[in-house]
């Protein structure tokens, strides 16, 4: 029989069981974002760039501090050693002329396709965003919880 790397496992939840809502409870936990879930090889490439074992939310944390502190360096940094992707800060945003091209050369049908996903996106998202709260105190004072929207938002996927 061959044996299976712990990675392809599947474990397997019994519903009938008493204990399934901690087992449940128990999966939930281990697949979130602080759920330490990961390849060999992931793990290896973690210690690789990092010099340590660390969670995925440890990774995120540290490239987020990272780029906070030290800017376009640690992120161009982090694209070498994560992606092996060779860039300077002049190729981190894609020139308009590149942008224009790719979006001449994208058939029809395509563009039709991401018009419509982005507007089902932009449907759902739309009815999750939350009122602002305004509570009146006294003397004419008042609480007030505001949700605006971000300019510019950066994004790191590790793994």
């Amino acid at each position: 029989m061959v044996e299976m790397p712990d990675e392809l496992r599947i474990r397997r939840i019994d519903t009938r069981q008493q204990d399934v809502r901690t087992a449940l409870a128990e999966l939930r936990e281990r697949l979130s974002p602080r759920g330490d879930i990961v390849s060999a090889s992931s793990r290896q490439r973690t210690i690789d760039v990092f010099g340590e074992p660390l969670s995925p939310q440890q990774v995120v944390t540290k490239i987020c501090q990272d780029v906070q502190e030290h800017g376009i360096a640690a992120l161009l940094k982090y694209s070498a050693s994560i992606d092996r992707a060779q860039l300077t800060a002049a190729e981190l945003r894609v020139p308009a002329e590149t942008l224009a091209e790719a979006h001449a050369q994208a058939s029809d049908q395509f563009l039709s396709a991401v018009r419509r996903i982005q507007d089902n996106i932009l449907q759902f998202q739309e009815h999750l965003v939350p009122t602002d709260v305004r509570v009146a105190g006294p003397h004419g004072s008042y609480l007030r919880q505001r949700f605006l929207p971000l300019e510019r938002v950066g994004i790191c996927v590790p793994g």
